[in-house]
């Protein structure tokens, strides 16, 4: 068996110790545990998203589309919450119709005009 070396956080080596010290296994096995659930999630991962470009190369359009707010609003968030006001909905929906009426069979998002020198906003 190959041995492999990894840094840990203290706080996860100390959670790994009492798992060990509680059931009696080394902390070998429940890092062998991890690494092999963790690689089979991965793999399966991999596996969906490969089947999910076949079908677009295919030619399928049946994939489920959501919006940004939609997928805000599952997860919890507001478009204040990841740094978005309400005019930058605004701006991309102008920005698309402005693109797709240039070129109707590219609808793309144009870029933002970059501000001048003065007026540069500074983002903590």
């Amino acid at each position: 068996m190959a041995m492999v070396t990894i840094r840990l956080p203290q706080e996860l080596r100390d959670r790994i110790d009492k798992l060990s010290e509680r059931s009696g296994r080394t902390k070998s096995y429940f890092i062998r545990q991890l690494v092999e659930r963790g690689v089979a999630d991965l793999e399966e991962e991999i596996k969906e998203l490969e089947e999910i470009r076949a079908a677009i190369r295919a030619g399928r359009r049946d994939f489920k589309t959501y919006s940004l707010d939609e997928v805000l609003a599952d997860v919890g968030l507001t478009r204040m919450d990841i740094g978005m006001g309400p005019d930058s909905a605004k701006a991309a929906t102008k920005a698309r119709k402005v693109s797709s009426a240039k070129n109707p069979k590219k609808a793309s998002v144009a870029k933002a005009k970059p501000e001048s020198k003065g007026t540069a906003k500074r983002i903590k």
